[in-house]
């Protein structure tokens, strides 16, 4: 079991339980304590668990998001999937507006390269995929910082 696989056996747990203890989960899962307790600092930093003494429980809110950063080890092969389905319902489109997020991102590196498209986006590593391409043009859209 890899280290992605346990930190999501660890939410799972602490989600079906409402709370885990560090040693139960040492047992569980085979490794070291402080194996878990880096993995709850991790699971921490993405907001998904907060670590107490001993432990930790899951953080649940209907507004969380997790950062871009985690959401880019999530699900990759099916957001691969879903990026090679948008860029063949592009078709025969001239501009296409292409949101935020990491989806996204895989959905750009999949537009055709072979022909004139614009792409409207509001996001730096959307428009950093597309900035090279000789038939693209990148409307990064503006806002105040």
């Amino acid at each position: 079991m890899d280290a992605e696989e346990r930190r999501r056996g660890i939410l799972e747990a602490t989600r079906r339980t409402g709370a885990a203890e560090v040693n139960k989960l040492a047992a569980d899962f085979g490794v070291a304590r402080e194996t878990v307790r880096r993995d709850l600092r991790v699971l921490e930093d993405h907001g998904l668990v907060r670590r107490t003494h001993g432990g930790a429980y899951p953080v649940e809110s209907a507004g969380f998001e997790t950062t871009l950063a985690h959401r880019t080890t999530m699900h990759v092969p099916e957001k691969n999937r879903i990026a090679a389905a948008a860029g063949d319902l592009i078709g025969d489109a001239e501009t296409v507006f292409i949101d935020e997020g990491f989806t996204p991102q895989l959905i750009a590196a999949r537009v055709p390269v072979d022909r004139p498209l614009t792409v409207v986006t509001a996001s730096l590593a959307t428009a950093g995929v597309l900035a090279g391409r000789e038939h693209t043009t990148v409307l990064l859209l503006g806002g105040r910082v």
